[in-house]
This record gives structure tokens, sequence and C-alpha cells, in this order.
């Protein structure tokens, strides 16, 4: 990785999955919920909803970081390959 967009691309996939974790974080629940095995799904997510951080953050950072690190992931990989090819 010699020239600067694949540390550049490498510095976004870093990014992407900092977001990821930090969405992650805000959008689950931690803490062992009581009963869950007698809640129904429905339940289940608003029990979750309810006991989250900050849910509607944490998912819009969770999709941000997945879509990001996608995206970043597959601009690296063609760099990658159109370097190798031009080097044949």
């Amino acid at each position: 990785m010699k020239d600067k967009t694949a540390k550049w691309l490498s510095s976004g996939i870093i990014i992407s999955i900092v977001i990821m974790i930090v969405g992650f974080m805000l959008w689950t629940n931690l803490s062992p919920i009581p009963g869950e095995d007698s809640l129904s799904p429905r339940e289940l997510r608003n029990v979750q909803k309810e006991m989250a951080i900050h849910f509607p953050l944490g998912r819009l950072l969770l999709n941000i970081g997945f879509i990001s690190f996608s995206l970043t992931l597959l601009a690296l990989v063609i760099r990658q390959l159109t370097s190798f090819i031009k080097k044949k």
C-alpha cells in the first residue's frame, strides 16, 4: 500500500468498523432481561428498545458503518486488483 489512495481506503475501513462498534453499543441491550423466554418476539423487541442507550441512533450508525465498510472494502479490492493488473 504505497500510494495514498490505498492508505485512505484502509483508514476508511478502520473508521467504518469503529462506527459499527459504537452503533452496536448504542443499539443493543447489554443487561440481561428477566423472563426472556416468556416474552413474544414483539414484546422482546420493545423491551430492548426501551433498555437500549439510544436505539434509533445506534441503528443508524450500525447501518451507515456497514454500508461505508462494504463500499470502502469494495473500492480497496478494486484498487488493488487494478494495480496488480497494471504491474503485469
